[in-house]
């Protein structure tokens, strides 16, 4: 990606390099502004992780939204940014993904459900440069929900899946 630190991280200490480097303390419940989580992505984009090198597709990043139903009653709505990292064993079998998820949560809303699903990866051997993907999707217009439908709560996570 681009200027990357020198020091390959753990996955497991995704969350917590991310928390730090955004200004976000677990559990104050607060939601910030999407040029927060930017700014916080852009420079978590640099941070490297333990991933095999040889395999380009093991450390990526998605944007997605999307109407749901199996958050619960309160939740009708997702937006949000992932990284994604695969886990493998010595012969370079898949073992799982590990994902830290930045995440907007919004009531139910009839406009928001009727804006579908989408989700936009990158990859660092993928031939779009990251900031150009970044700038792209940083600009989608989905980010304006944040402002004018006032997400229910803002979570960060980490999980495998």
């Amino acid at each position: 990606m681009m200027g990357r630190m020198t020091a390959r991280q753990p996955i497991e200490a995704a969350e917590e390099i991310f928390r730090s480097l955004g200004g976000f303390p677990a559990g104050d419940g607060e939601v910030p502004p999407p040029a927060q989580l930017f700014a916080a992505l852009k420079a978590f984009a640099a941070v490297p992780f333990q991933v095999a090198e040889h395999l380009p597709e093991q450390d990526g990043f998605f944007f997605q939204y999307a109407a749901v139903t199996s958050f619960g009653d309160d939740i009708g709505y997702i937006l949000g940014i992932v990284r994604q990292f695969e886990r493998v064993d010595a012969d370079d079998e898949h073992l799982g993904f590990f994902q830290l998820q930045a995440e907007y949560h919004f009531g139910h809303d009839p406009e928001l459900d009727a804006q579908g699903h989408h989700e936009d990866y990158w990859f660092e051997s993928w031939e779009e440069p990251f900031d150009e993907w970044f700038a792209r999707i940083t600009s989608h217009p989905a980010w304006g929900y944040v402002a004018t439908k006032r997400p229910v709560t803002f979570e960060i996570w980490q999980e495998w899946v």
